[in-house]
């Protein structure tokens, strides 16, 4: 009996992450970083041959982190920027002023990183694609621009900066498209790697953080202020068709 099988709209994703956070994971996340510097050391950070969903499902879907299970036609790929919105990164507080505190990183993160990195789309020995990652937008989560400031201090009425931003339109028809699809098959090997210019790589290893994150509340008549760490994200995902088997037609 000839076994065919059908296609199924499918989609796949790899995360890095940046913060100070990954400093208390009794098992580090292999490919994640802990401050800018670190990030800033590395030579290249690579997606889909690293982790898998053991991660966690927001951050990964993958059964396994160095083969394809199934035969797959990608037909686009985005490289995607997410920062905090809670833009303010705090470093060691003092009695009226925040040592340490920055207010851009979202913005540099999300609109001028992506600019300044490079993107290679491999398969197996092969480099499908090597292009700017300014032409490989999300295309969901924030896009657009703005900000505001929150008072959600507690030193002397320092406000707490607010950043919603993105790259790219909140669609996805306006990601990269191959125009034929990239057909990869079963138990071959994927991975997009990214490298930062110089110039990005320099800013990093002169930056502290990421910083904390302030929430403020009231407990009754007290004052509850609490201080979280942060954490920058790097996103690829691949869009496409992958083949599986019909129901009742199962095989090996």
């Amino acid at each position: 009996m000839q076994f065919r099988n059908v296609e199924e709209q499918w989609y796949l994703y790899d995360t890095v992450a940046v913060s100070s956070w990954c400093d208390s994971l009794a098992h580090p996340i292999p490919g994640w970083f802990s401050t800018f510097n670190d990030l800033g050391q590395s030579d290249e950070i690579s997606f889909f041959n690293t982790r898998n969903k053991s991660i966690g499902l927001a951050y990964n879907n993958q059964e396994s982190r160095d083969q394809v299970p199934f035969a797959l036609t990608v037909d686009s790929v985005s490289v995607g920027f997410f920062a905090p919105s809670c833009s303010s990164m705090l470093g060691e507080l003092g009695q009226l002023t925040y040592p340490g505190r920055i207010d851009i990183l979202s913005s540099f993160w999300e609109s001028e990183l992506p600019q300044h990195t490079s993107a290679i789309f491999k398969v197996n020995q092969d480099e499908r694609l090597k292009t700017n990652c300014g032409m490989l937008p999300a295309c969901y989560g924030p896009v657009g621009s703005a900000m505001a400031q929150g008072d959600m201090s507690t030193q002397g009425g320092h406000n707490t900066s607010i950043t919603i931003g993105g790259f790219g339109r909140s669609h996805l028809k306006y990601r990269w498209e191959f125009p034929d699809g990239i057909g990869i098959p079963r138990r071959a090997t994927m991975s997009v790697s990214l490298r930062f210019v110089e110039w990005a790589r320099t800013c990093f290893q002169h930056l502290w953080g990421p910083g904390n994150m302030q929430f403020r509340d009231v407990d009754g008549e007290s004052e509850v202020v609490a201080y979280k760490p942060s954490m920058f994200f790097i996103q690829a995902m691949v869009m496409g068709r992958r083949e599986v088997q019909q129901r009742g037609q199962y095989h090996a």
